[in-house]
């Protein structure tokens, strides 16, 4: 008798757990950012050597671009709140697809800390690096991309600034 309200309770609490994993695949505690939104990133607006823009593509588009590729563990709850809030996070701190949209100054803070994040290893971060082997980037890629955005920099800065000296907003 002991043994079939045993049975019972092992097979209610394994059918609980079974239902709320399947229905845990659409629950999006971040929204829908899988969602196919705005431009793609346009590499002509960046400046960038087509090198370079090969190492961006390959390293941060996933996470600071509308151009994410979004692979089949990314639909898999809990797997996916993680993928999506860390690609959301990287989107709102800078979207690549949006760069035209961005003010000098932003321009020029998100320059600076591409180049600062490159350098110092703080990007690609870990978590995505540890699943996309292809991502890391080598201390020769790194300093490409740091140089890159040093050299962006003052190319906006001086495109920003009119003959009288004053810059632009």
């Amino acid at each position: 008798m002991r043994s079939i309200s045993l049975k019972r309770a092992v097979l209610y609490v394994g059918g609980t757990v079974s239902l709320i994993a399947v229905l845990s695949f659409a629950i999006h505690p971040f929204g829908r950012p899988k969602e196919e939104r705005g431009q793609r990133a346009d590499f002509a607006t960046l400046h960038l050597p087509t090198e370079t823009a090969a190492l961006v593509k390959r390293s941060c588009i996933d996470c600071h671009s509308n151009q994410t590729a979004w692979p089949w563990y990314s639909y898999v709850a809990p797997t996916s709140w993680l993928v999506e809030r860390d690609v959301r996070s990287g989107r709102e701190h800078m979207n690549l697809s949006e760069w035209q949209q961005y003010s000098f100054k932003q321009r020029q803070k998100l320059l600076a800390d591409i180049a600062s994040a490159v350098k110092n290893g703080d990007m690609p971060v870990p978590q995505y690096t540890l699943v996309h082997q292809e991502a890391r980037l080598s201390d020769s890629e790194r300093d490409r991309i740091y140089q890159w955005a040093r050299i962006e920099r003052r190319r906006l800065r001086a495109a920003s600034t009119d003959p009288g000296g004053s810059q632009l907003p």
